[in-house]
């Protein structure tokens, strides 16, 4: 396990491997690609326009090509909890078109680039969890006083929240297990119920007694005390 230290230390390390390898131009280019979906960011709220540009590594087969960017902005709502960032449009978009299944390696994602106009934007925390879920170690490029910024997520968080392998597989069975049934019963179709029979209502009056027996009036009046 690392502590807090070993991270902070790490994470600096990486930060200088990727100033020292990296070509600048282009993680320029990528924050530039994020400035420029910056406009068609839905903020009516808070007038806070963020864009987002994803960097996406390709694979040996060529499923996606080279330097493939996934842009993202941040889309409020009146129910500002439904609000949703730039950072996390820009990484649903690459998952839900298939790259965690591409065979490239376990973090395909190489760097994120967010802009918000004059001002530097940083990931808020709940994009810094949301992004450590796929790719815990990606750089962050970020522009202030006119100088593109480069960072590493964990220098970010550097504690986040990640569960293990035992503990995935133990929350999945669990998924599994509850869903299992629920799907079970969905697909039989429930047994049609025999109609209740009605009861007879049956109301002893002393004329109905009376229709019934050619007993003498002391008679009917014993019956209707039974």
């Amino acid at each position: 396990m690392f502590g807090k230290k070993d991270k902070a230390e790490k994470a600096e390390a990486k930060v200088k491997k990727v100033q020292k390898t990296a070509n600048m131009k282009k993680l320029e280019d990528l924050y530039y690609a994020a400035e420029d979906a910056r406009k068609n960011a839905y903020a009516p709220y808070s007038d806070f326009k963020v864009g987002a540009a994803l960097l996406v590594k390709p694979n040996e087969d060529s499923v996606l090509p080279v330097n493939k960017i996934y842009t993202g902005v941040n889309i409020e709502n009146g129910s500002y909890g439904a609000t949703l960032c730039a950072e996390r449009v820009a990484f649903a978009k690459a998952i839900s078109d298939g790259i965690l299944g591409y065979d490239i390696g376990e973090n395909p994602f190489v760097a994120i680039a967010v802009s918000a106009g004059e001002e530097e934007a940083l990931p808020c925390g709940i994009c810094r969890q949301f992004m450590s879920e796929f790719a815990p170690e990606i750089t962050i490029v970020t522009k202030a006083d006119g100088q593109i910024r480069i960072r590493n997520l964990m220098q970010l968080l550097p504690e986040s929240f990640q569960l293990n392998k035992e503990e995935k597989e133990a929350v999945a069975a669990v998924e599994s297990s509850c869903s299992a049934p629920a799907a079970e019963e969905a697909a039989e179709e429930p047994a049609e119920m025999p109609a209740a029979a009605e009861p007879e209502l049956v109301v002893e009056t002393a004329e109905t007694v009376l229709e019934e027996t050619d007993d003498a009036p002391e008679k009917v009046e014993e019956k209707l005390e039974e």
